[in-house]
């Protein structure tokens, strides 16, 4: 049943088979401008997906856009949250918004995020973007139609590198259990995921007999072909008892010659930007179909500049304001050299990887973390070298055996998945057992900006600190990634190294003093041309009072900001700060954060996390070490108990208040605080 008026019943809009296929082109136009005006998002997944979107949204599925919470409305759920532009593209076209709306993906505040929030934007069934997951909310939502006697259907859009992750063999399982006919899971069968083919990553095959094993009605189509794919979504209303899958083969990047079966185009968009051999032009003039997209690109991508625009005026409205501009590289003093922190677990894993003891495994996101410089220079280390696909459970639970039998196994992914999915694997195999498994934390905090908010790792010191026997590692920049990369890797335990993603400012060298376990406590002694040389770094253990007004207490990307604060109190007010970089949050230099209560009186801890994960740790040693006859003033920066947004990290650091100016503010407030009082 195609679009409805959900007050009438009567049908709204209708398309033909012709039609459809025209919109479907006119969708994929409108997908490939949206992600060339974000200059980031994923390209193949979301061409490959289109033709059933097309399909759902605009043919098949009871839904009524002037009504999206309908109570009867048909329900369809991404499961696969990157292909997150096909989604609003056919959400658009069928009249939820302006489809011009869909060129402010990835915007901060635009609603159109990196993947799908059910919170901001009508027609989205299901925040989305921790793949694996989607499919046990729509067996939920089936089996809610079936306890409530409704008529409405439950579609689930799945990618098929998605189907290494067990949650999703449960959720059929339990679909099959209960005999939910009115559910129809599809497979965007494209045989690509992020590291490769998907039979190379983790073989998938014998696909449809695996479904079929698990009690499913399976039907195999061309996922370009829209005669089979409403066909198809047809017949799975006639099956009785069962759910069915559409396991539909199609092309990733479908419609756009450079992007086809290519798998660098997983999660990026057009090389070229506007004009070139991989250009949003040349993309256009491959879809062919409406001339009318083609002719109105300058005015799509004005909606774009303009809404950033005011983005942008937005942010800077919120910044704190001083006699000049200290944001970095701006001025004629204090340049700093910006790098990637990834990059330093890159080259501290090349290095590790001379050792035949140390093994590495992957989560289909391995050139990304730089897992793979551990092999890609060196192929002899391919054997010990293991790809899980998408199943971080899985992986920590492999690492533990290999940990069993003396190997040093280091496994990674993003952040929120690696410490977060698999937490009781963390704590109850790797923790408990002692385990010598490495987790590389990637990709932590806000760094993968555009991403949005579930893959943006907030919380997961919090997750790992109170795991018995774990070890953790919050280094500064890259460098210092390195090192302790290198360090963590023969303590005989379990240990986490939380590193960003994007280019952050060097404020360590090679000669900078690094000992696990022990902070460094960095000092501003003047103005200068190096950023690196206005300060002296010292081993908490060597350094001597100098009666600093207050301390900041940091780890991370955010000790650079803490540096930049101190910076800035110094030239302002003349305050003097003690920056306690915490590279170490366990164990942690207890003496350092007691020494810095009782000496200065003034602690404030800043973090790029939700605030107090690092900041009550900091909190419980201080207050419990200090003298009682001493007064100490505390407070915390950090992401203030929300989830993150869509946007570019930098964007992000000043609009959740991390940056150097934010901090400087809330110092200052507690200088004056503690005068006062």
């Amino acid at each position: 049943m195609p679009i409805m008026d959900s007050k009438t019943g009567k049908i709204s809009k209708d398309y033909t088979i012709e039609e459809l296929m025209e919109k479907a082109r006119e969708m994929r136009s409108y997908n490939m401008v949206a992600l060339t005006a974000a200059d980031s998002g994923h390209t193949g997944g979301t061409l490959s997906i289109m033709d059933i979107a097309a399909a759902l949204y605009l043919k098949k599925i009871r839904h009524d856009p002037r009504n999206p919470e309908w109570e009867d409305r048909d329900r369809v759920f991404w499961s696969t949250g990157h292909k997150a532009p096909a989604l609003y593209v056919a959400l658009g076209e069928v009249g939820y918004f302006p489809i011009e709306e869909v060129v402010k993906l990835r915007k901060l505040w635009s609603g159109f995020e990196g993947h799908p929030n059910r919170l901001k934007l009508a027609g989205v069934e299901l925040s989305s973007g921790s793949l694996g997951q989607g499919l046990g909310v729509a067996v939920g939502s089936a089996l809610n139609a079936k306890i409530e006697g409704k008529n409405y259907r439950v579609y689930c859009i799945n990618g098929d590198g998605e189907l290494n992750e067990g949650s999703i063999w449960e959720a059929a399982m339990c679909a099959s259990h209960y005999k939910l006919d009115n559910l129809v899971a599809i497979v965007d069968r494209n045989g690509l995921q992020i590291d490769g083919a998907t039979e190379e990553v983790m073989a998938l095959e014998p696909l449809a007999q695996k479904w079929e094993a698990f009690g499913w009605n399976v039907v195999e189509i061309d996922g370009h072909n829209m005669r089979e794919i409403l066909a198809a979504l047809d017949d799975a209303e006639k099956v009785k008892g069962k759910p069915t899958v559409i396991i539909a083969k199609t092309v990733k990047g479908k419609g756009v010659s450079y992007a086809e079966n290519v798998v660098g185009y997983h999660g990026i968009s057009p090389r070229d930007g506007r004009k070139g051999k991989e250009s949003l032009e040349k993309a256009l003039e491959d879809i062919g179909g409406s001339q009318s997209i083609k002719e109105k690109v300058d005015y799509l991508l004005k909606i774009a500049e303009d809404y950033q625009k005011e983005v942008e005026k937005k942010i800077n409205s919120l910044m704190p304001e001083f006699s000049k501009n200290y944001w970095w590289n701006l001025a004629g003093k204090m340049k700093v050299t910006m790098d990637a922190t990834r990059n330093g677990f890159g080259r501290a894993m090349e290095k590790l990887g001379e050792d035949e003891r140390v093994v590495a495994l992957g989560a289909d996101i391995t050139d990304s973390i730089r897992m793979n410089k551990f092999y890609e220079n060196h192929p002899e280390r391919k054997q010990r070298f293991f790809s899980v696909g998408i199943a971080e459970a899985n992986m920590a639970l492999v690492a533990s055996g290999l940990a069993k039998e003396k190997k040093i196994a280091f496994i990674g992914s993003y952040g929120v998945f690696v410490t977060g999915r698999n937490w009781d694997q963390l704590r109850t195999t790797v923790c408990y057992n002692n385990f010598n498994v490495k987790i590389a934390d990637a990709h932590g905090g806000i760094s993968v900006g555009p991403d949005g908010a579930t893959h943006q790792a907030l919380e997961e010191i919090s997750n790992t600190y109170y795991l018995p026997n774990m070890h953790i590692a919050v280094p500064c920049d890259s460098l210092e990634v390195e090192k302790a990369t290198k360090k963590i890797a023969y303590i005989q335990a379990p240990c986490v190294v939380r590193y960003a993603r994007e280019a952050t400012p060097l404020v360590t060298t090679p000669d900078t003093p690094y000992e696990f376990g022990i902070a460094n406590i960095i000092r501003y002694r003047g103005e200068v041309d190096d950023f690196l040389q206005a300060f002296e770094v010292k081993l908490s253990r060597e350094y001597e009072n100098e009666e600093e007004d207050l301390s900041i207490v940091a780890c991370g990307p955010v000790v650079a900001e803490a540096m930049r604060a101190a910076y800035i109190l110094k030239e302002e007010f003349g305050i003097e700060t003690r920056v306690i970089n915490m590279h170490t949050v366990k164990p942690i230099d207890k003496g350092a954060i007691v020494k810095a209560a009782g000496e200065t009186g003034i602690i404030l801890t800043a973090e790029e996390h939700q605030v107090g994960g690092f900041g009550n740790i900091v909190a419980g040693v201080a207050t419990c070490g200090k003298r009682y006859q001493i007064p100490l003033v505390m407070d915390m920066v950090g992401v203030e108990d929300k989830f993150g947004e869509s946007g570019a990290p930098w964007e992000l650091m000043k609009v959740f208040g991390l940056c150097a100016e934010h901090i400087a503010k809330r110092a200052k407030s507690l200088y004056d605080k503690k005068g006062s009082g």
